[in-house]
This record gives C-alpha cells, structure tokens and sequence, in this order.
C-alpha cells in the first residue's frame, strides 16, 4: 500500500504542477477579456486550492517514503539479533540444578 501510496502521490504532483503553470498561462490570456477582476479573482482562487494541493500532496509523500525507510530498516536490515536481558536478581539465588540434585541425595 505504500508503493502504491506513493506512486500515486509522484503522479499527483506531477498532474498539479502541470495544472499549475496552465493556470498561470490562461490566466495571462484571460486579462483581456470584458472582466479582467473576475479573472483575476477567480485565477488566484484557482492557484491558491492547486497550491495546497500541491503541498499536501508532497506531504504524503514524504510520510509514505519515511514510513517505507522505517519499515525497511525493522524488516531488512539484521533486526533479527538476539536480545539479551541481564539476570534477574531471584534467577541469580537459584542454584543449578545438578548442586540441588547433589544435595537431595545426601
């Protein structure tokens, strides 16, 4: 689901920077038309939403590719060491078990 995460993300924010500079070109051509403000109002609106888009998309794909790096690093990469605990200190008052036999015996 990451990789398609993404993927998509990569395609997003491809189709949105393309998006983008189309407004931006239509938007210069839209001034000479019977009303330049409406244009203009309705262009800045139009650039404002694409330009959150655009972020938000870049942000989840920085989260898709850090959540891909984390899991790699605990899935791939020799996490499967032992880990040790020290003794606890009722372990270490034990005796071993062939010194309690010993004793049994006598």
């Amino acid at each position: 689901m990451n990789i398609a995460s993404g993927t998509i993300a990569l395609v997003g924010i491809a189709f949105l920077s393309v998006n983008l500079a189309v407004n931006i070109l239509s938007l210069k051509s839209c001034q000479s038309s019977k009303s330049p403000d409406l244009c203009n109002y309705m262009g800045s609106i139009s650039n404002g939403v694409v330009s959150l888009l655009l972020i938000l998309t870049s942000l989840e794909l920085c989260i898709t590719i850090s959540t891909v790096a984390m899991w790699c690093k605990t899935n791939c990469c020799n996490s499967r060491e032992e880990i040790s605990s020290p003794p606890n200190s009722v372990e270490s008052r034990i005796l071993p078990y062939e010194t309690n036999s010993e004793s049994m015996n006598i």
